[in-house]
């Protein structure tokens, strides 16, 4: 359950944090900066899931692996399945 938790934080905080970039094609206009930070919440709440989930180096392995892999996901799905390119 935790671990699912800590995917959910994950996935709910970089999709803020990418409809808050003014570079972002999903909405038409960005998110507001209050919603930045909610994000931000969102990966420090995750990074407290990992702690508890995980032990040792592999929290920071688990954590960064994740954000990386996200961080290209989500623009990635977003051009597939909305293909807008502007």
């Amino acid at each position: 359950m935790l671990a699912l938790l800590f995917i959910v934080l994950l996935v709910a905080g970089l999709a803020i944090l990418y409809c808050a970039n003014k570079h972002q094609h999903l909405l038409n206009k960005p998110l507001s900066s209050n919603a930045k930070k909610i994000g931000y919440v969102f990966l420090l709440l995750a990074a407290l899931c990992a702690f508890l989930l995980f032990v040792g180096s592999a929290v920071v392995f688990s954590y960064l692996i994740s954000v990386m892999v996200l961080t290209a996901l989500i623009p990635l799905t977003a051009l597939l399945l909305f293909g807008k390119s502007q």
